[in-house]
């Protein structure tokens, strides 16, 4: 692959694409047929203008009467085509039976009717080449595939085109129905421009020969032969013509609908193609169509010629940027320091944090001063430096020059410009009177006492519930409630469980683990104090007999010892009785836990009683009862 010194330079053009329908002419049609009815006495169908008026029998252009075209009598009655009063007697002999002439006529515009063929497909392509000073130029299209250009140095071919996901639609079963310009009838010289008006109808809404009722193009002899005509209603047989399609269509567009007949509002650029004429038509295709073109160039007077030439690299320019704003720009210098013209490639290698830049080739001549630039594009959005490298390569890819240079970048800043997009706030406006003043300030009072209570403000300026310091500065309400809940939860929690604790709701609870693990520590700890209170005895009374002093308090401990001596006697008694009797355990486990219980009842009411003393004598009494 080498490059043209002077490359030629190919221009493609082309044109909108339209659908192009071919046209036959079928006949004419009148826009709105109107039934006209006369009230006389003396009705016959070959009456004159002076009994029937304009119902009166028409004639052709050489003057022989039409006899389709004689009126329908009818008599008078209210139960008619046309309800009439007959008068009374007297006027029927005097002047005769009253009676109407009913008539068909076709005032107002005409439309011609067309048959529609099948469609093709048409757009021009024109293709223009220019090297140097000449210019060739072809144009082809569907209807001419292939063109060469005067000088026999451009050749162009039409391949063909993609097919579209649109279909173009196909209207075989359709008439094409466009106002009549002029009085005369027959094949049109042209189409005209009145688009507004174009319809395209079904080909069964029309009947070709006037002979059906109902239908476009009916004629004088259906509308004179239709069965019951006199009790019929007024208009039958008038039904489905131009006019009410036209005003269907016109409904539509007034509620802002597409129309179901017309071809403006339902197509783009009608009959717009070119070579217009009263055969064809066309409407334009909306969808992009893409086309497959051979472009051939003659290559008989190309010359390859190769030179080589030294060069430098003068300066590198670099002005410092934002990161990740859009681009920085690196501008490079080279110069052709030899005496031919030649090309050269230079590219633009970086360290890390840019992306790759795309090396580029050019051609200078000799002693010339040239500028390349090179977009750079950082990867990271902090302030940096970077070092890059510019190579500059002669024809045959050898290196003749190379220069390091190094650009910073600043880190990016994201303020309220194109980067960041912040919400419309609407400017302040300052109060123009009085009562507005105080309006406002009533305003922002009640805003701040329902923001204050809602919250709203710390939701959007506080980050969490812990920013005690924002909840301060915005006197968050909501938040310090909760806060002060929060440290108020634990204290209240303790209280309520210790008034839990004195209505004595945790006492089958006390019981269970008193029941499970608290009674063979106590059976133990219970022995052992027996123990030592007879040790203590023994010594006291010793004591006493040394000295013969004996005080109140020894004297109780005396009657307390004696207490544990009788109580250790009975169950010695019992255990010796029966070791292994089941009752025992049983009744010293009610006199213990029943102990218990009574101890706690009487500290909760401020009575205190040495739990051994209670213990003991409760035993003592379930022991005597057992």
């Amino acid at each position: 692959m080498q490059t043209v010194r002077i490359p030629p330079v190919i221009t493609v053009n082309k044109s909108a694409a339209y659908a192009l329908y071919d046209l036959t002419y079928i006949r004419d049609v009148p826009y709105k047929p109107q039934e006209f009815h006369v009230t006389t006495r003396k009705c016959e169908p070959d009456a004159g203008p002076d009994i029937v008026e304009i119902c009166e029998r028409l004639r052709d252009e050489k003057g022989n009467v039409l006899e389709q075209t004689q009126p329908v009598c009818c008599p008078c009655g209210p139960q008619r085509r046309m309800p009439s009063s007959c008068g009374d007697i007297f006027e029927k002999m005097i002047k005769g039976k009253a009676n109407t002439a009913h008539c068909l006529r076709f005032p107002g515009d005409w439309f011609h009717v067309f048959g529609i063929g099948k469609r093709s497909l048409g757009f021009s392509v024109r293709v223009e080449l220019k090297t140097g000073t000449r210019v060739s130029e072809v144009i082809i299209g569907p209807e001419n595939r292939t063109a060469t250009a005067n000088d026999n140095f451009l050749k162009a071919n039409l391949i063909g085109d993609f097919a579209g996901y649109t279909n173009i639609p196909s209207f075989e079963d359709f008439y094409l129905v466009i106002p009549r310009e002029g009085a005369a009838e027959g094949q049109p010289v042209n189409l005209g421009g009145n688009y507004s008006m174009w319809m395209l109808l079904e080909r069964v809404r029309f009947t070709l020969d006037g002979l059906e009722c109902n239908k476009i193009g009916v004629g004088y002899e259906a509308f004179n032969s239709q069965p019951d005509f006199c009790s019929a209603p007024y208009w039958s047989c008038l039904h489905n013509q131009l006019w009410n399609f036209r005003e269907a269509d016109a409904n539509r567009m007034n509620r802002h609908q597409l129309p179901l007949y017309g071809l403006e509002g339902r197509f783009e650029r009608i009959n717009q193609h070119p070579n217009t004429g009263p055969r064809s038509f066309s409407i334009g295709v909306t969808e992009t169509l893409n086309t497959n073109l051979l472009i051939e160039l003659r290559a008989d007077d190309i010359e390859y010629v190769f030179q080589r030439s030294p060069g430098k690299i003068l300066n590198i320019a670099i002005p410092t940027f934002e990161a990740l704003t859009q681009f920085g720009v690196a501008a490079v210098t080279t110069k052709n320091t030899g005496e031919v013209e030649a090309s050269y490639s230079l590219t633009f290698d970086c360290s890390k944090g840019v992306a790759f830049v795309e090396e580029q080739f050019f051609i200078i001549k000799p002693k010339e001063v040239t500028t390349r630039s090179f977009k750079l594009y950082p990867t990271k959005d902090q302030a940096a430096k970077y070092i890059c490298t510019a190579i500059l390569k002669d024809s045959q890819f050898n290196e003749v020059d190379r220069a390091e240079c190094q650009f910073s970048t600043t880190a990016t800043v994201l303020d309220n410009g194109t980067q960041v997009t912040n919400p419309f706030q609407i400017p302040e406006t300052h109060p123009k009177g009085f009562f507005e003043s105080i309006r406002m300030l009533w305003t922002k009072l009640v805003n701040g006492l329902i923001d204050f209570i809602t919250g709203d403000t710390c939701r959007n300026k506080c980050s969490s519930f812990f920013d005690f310091s924002c909840h301060i500065q915005y006197v968050c309400l909501s938040w310090m409630v909760m806060f002060g809940l929060l440290l108020a939860l634990f204290p209240t929690t303790c209280v309520l469980l210790w008034l839990l604790h004195q209505k004595g709701l945790f006492d089958p609870f006390y019981d269970w683990y008193e029941d499970h693990f608290d009674s063979d520590h106590h059976r133990l700890l219970h022995t052992r104090e027996t123990a030592g209170n007879r040790h203590h005895h023994r010594h006291h009374h010793h004591h006493q007999l040394r000295h013969g002093v004996k005080t109140h308090n020894q004297h109780r401990r005396h009657k307390h010892h004696r207490h544990g001596q009788e109580q250790e006697d009975v169950l010695q008694k019992m255990i010796g009785r029966d070791h292994n009797d089941s009752h025992y355990y049983h009744q010293l486990h009610r006199v213990h836990k029943d102990g218990k219980q009574k101890q706690r009842r009487r500290s909760k009411h401020g009575i205190v009683v040495p739990r051994d003393v209670h213990v003991d004598r409760r035993r003592r009494e379930r022991l005597r009862e057992g």
